[in-house]
């Protein structure tokens, strides 16, 4: 029987690169999109919009999710990256990455309780920030915290149905607006020194997709970001 998965944030870069992965796979993907896809039409894939800073089109989602059928495998993969100094609105600042990172992760969970397959899995992304904080982005990493500490609630809610694991990303891969000097520098935090790309997070899914004895664990994909000397920041006295 054909598998099927669910990857919001699925049209654009990492999301994107899960996407064409899975359905390479044979996979049956939904990917969900905020405001456009990069994706090219494929007979296994279902694309569906929503606003994930936003309730109402969060709920407009879930509603559509159960008429796909059941799902094996769920990638909370949507994301925003605001720093803190870009902010013109504090409230709205922090609601939109609440929303995007915790709020729409649980009520996507929450619609989707009758329809995981047997043995399925579900994966969050988090990112590095969510232990080590950067304090140019405190909202972005309170709310990749809240992530992470809801999906090990889920590998204990579901525990014995859906098995879920949270992957950490480190510097993975740059944007064109990202200079030399500044790629060097982030390089330069990381033991493997290396941008590692997409696929790294691609394996790491694989792996965690095909090992039934893992669940509630959080893995690093980060080159040794971790463990190296952080990154660079100026403290006010």
């Amino acid at each position: 029987m054909t598998k099927r998965i669910l990857i919001t944030g699925g049209g654009r870069r990492l999301g994107k690169t899960l996407s064409e992965h899975f359905l390479k796979e044979g996979w049956q993907v939904v990917a969900h999109y905020n405001t456009r896809s990069e994706l090219e039409e494929h007979a296994n894939l279902s694309l569906v919009q929503a606003n994930l800073s936003d309730p109402d089109s969060i709920r407009n989602l879930c509603e559509q999710l159960p008429g796909f059928g059941l799902f094996d495998l769920v990638i909370h993969n949507a994301s925003c990256f605001v720093p803190d100094s870009a902010a013109k609105d504090l409230a709205q600042h922090i609601s939109q990455h609440q929303n995007v990172h915790v709020t729409a992760p649980v009520m996507i969970t929450e619609a989707l309780a009758d329809s995981w397959s047997d043995a399925a899995s579900m994966i969050s992304i988090s990112d590095i920030y969510a232990d080590i904080p950067n304090q140019r982005f405190s909202v972005y990493c309170a709310a990749k915290a809240g992530l992470q500490n809801w999906s090990l609630s889920m590998a204990q809610r579901l525990a014995g149905k859906v098995r879920v694991n949270v992957i950490q990303p480190g510097p993975i891969k740059f944007l064109p607006e990202h200079d030399q000097a500044y790629r060097e520098r982030v390089l330069s935090q990381s033991l493997i020194g290396e941008e590692l790309g997409y696929g790294a997070i691609v394996e790491a899914c694989s792996y965690l997709i095909k090992a039934p004895a893992v669940t509630g664990s959080v893995m690093r994909v980060d080159g040794g970001r971790f463990v190296a000397n952080r990154y660079d920041q100026t403290f006010s006295s």
